[in-house]
């Protein structure tokens, strides 16, 4: 049973989602209700307690460094990943009212039409005037002069590689974050000024399918 889409767009409301959603699913009458497996009990237990302990780092000035940002960020991954696993495990039958509430997972619509894999190609706009930030805009590319996503689609995956030779492969980019509304302001610490960002992207259905990547787009980080 998939469910996609639960988790919210900002990283406020998400730790907010991650300190109710996972608590409850870790009631012991929960988890066996679920069908939840011992690993995804342990890594969802895990997996909170270095979301906690990442993002508390974040929210200190003088604990926010480039390294606290990048474990903030893989422990967001991690949450989203084991919570996917599980919620796709759960039979349809078991969820009650406050289930789906506390989970935020909607009724199923058994009749509607799968959203479409992406085709088209986001388009990236920087801004880059302000201090140790860029503020990232994004337009498909079949309507260039709208801010409507196509059709299907949650949002878009925004990926970096910071200074160096331009990237090659997206193997040597790391993951930023999926943006709903534009502009998304990616903040930098103040090492990275003058550094070249390069950015990658791609829309992302509510299926978690994503279409062909974005032209290549970079600009530097002012100091």
């Amino acid at each position: 049973m998939p469910h996609n889409g639960p988790f919210p767009s900002k990283e406020a409301d998400r730790n907010s989602y991650y300190n109710a959603a996972a608590p409850y699913i870790l009631v012991p009458a929960n988890t066996t209700r679920f069908g939840v497996s011992a690993t995804n009990k342990n890594n969802l237990t895990t997996g909170l307690a270095s979301w906690n302990t990442a993002f508390g780092l974040t929210q200190n000035p003088d604990t926010c460094t480039k390294t606290a940002i990048e474990n903030k960020n893989v422990a967001d991954k991690n949450m989203q990943t084991v919570m996917r696993a599980i919620f796709n495990d759960i039979p349809e039958s078991v969820l009650t009212n406050q289930d789906r509430t506390t989970l935020n997972l909607p009724v199923t619509d058994k009749h509607s039409t799968p959203a479409p894999v992406p085709s088209t190609r986001p388009n990236v706009m920087i801004n880059a005037a302000n201090r140790l930030e860029h503020g990232l805009s994004v337009k498909d590319e079949s309507t260039p002069n709208s801010s409507a996503k196509p059709d299907g689609v949650r949002g878009c995956q925004i990926w970096m590689k910071v200074g160096g030779e331009a990237p090659a492969d997206v193997k040597e980019m790391r993951y930023v974050a999926t943006i709903t509304k534009s502009p998304f302001i990616n903040h930098f610490d103040g090492a990275d000024a003058g550094k070249v960002i390069y950015y990658w992207a791609r829309w992302e259905n509510t299926r978690s399918e994503t279409g062909p990547w974005s032209t290549m787009v970079a600009a530097t980080v002012v100091a």
